[in-house]
């Protein structure tokens, strides 16, 4: 009708913001059970191996230690517990290593060591293996003592157990005004090697004839040779 107003509907923009946003459809998310699964492993495996390696260390065993006396080579060892020689220790187990376990000590009874057992130390088989020129081989009248020999008196690199050198002793006897006079290298005669250190002055083990022993432990100076042919 003439000066009538026509009212109009909303327009089709604000239906949209009023009626709110349309959303897209999504595809449903993929589930991947296999990367579960394998995770789960993992954390299993993983849990094993730390339960494997605490047990491991967990297992310990008695081995034999040397007392707070370092026995000298060639000394006869006890297999008395209260001998204080050895002592009980308690270490990781190991396969790698040859120890000798704490209930073998009477094994060591009566057996002679032809290497120095340090105090403290732990003692391997190797240690106590037999050497040759063991003691039931030498014949009646001989000793075995202990010596040192300084580098360069004995042939270095040279030195194996059994093997027999000859001993010099150099002896020094009081002079006139307190001076020493030097008496000069003295044959002892043939000795046998039986064990020792040789690293500088070399700790060694011999077996000597019993009525060279005093001289020999009095000499100022020691020297082996060794003669071949």
């Amino acid at each position: 009708m003439p000066g009538a107003t026509m009212t109009s509907g909303p327009a089709p923009n604000a239906l949209a913001r009023g009626g709110g946003a349309m959303r897209l459809p999504t595809a449903p998310r993929e589930r991947k059970p296999a990367l579960a699964a394998l995770a789960v492993l993992l954390i299993l495996a993983g849990a094993l191996a730390t339960m494997l390696l605490v047990n491991r260390s967990g297992h310990r065993i008695s081995v034999v230690r040397v007392g707070d006396t370092t026995i000298a080579a060639g000394s006869k060892l006890s297999g008395d517990p209260n001998s204080g020689q050895f002592v009980e220790a308690s270490v990781a187990a190991d396969s790698n290593i040859n120890y000798v376990l704490w209930s073998q000590l009477g094994k060591l009874d009566g057996r002679v060591t032809y290497n120095t057992l340090v105090h403290g130390s732990l003692i391997t088989g190797d240690m106590l293996a037999d050497q040759p020129g063991s003691q039931t081989d030498f014949p009646p009248g001989t000793s075995l003592m202990g010596i040192q020999v300084k580098q360069g008196r004995y042939p270095n690199g040279q030195m194996s157990r059994g093997d027999k050198y000859t001993l010099y002793t150099n002896t020094v006897s009081p002079g006139a005004n307190q001076q020493s006079t030097t008496t000069g290298w003295q044959s002892q005669g043939t000795v046998t090697l039986v064990g020792g250190d040789n690293a500088g002055t070399a700790t060694l083990t011999i077996a000597v004839p019993t009525d060279k022993v005093l001289a020999i432990a009095n000499a100022s100076d020691l020297m082996l040779t060794k003669t071949y042919g």
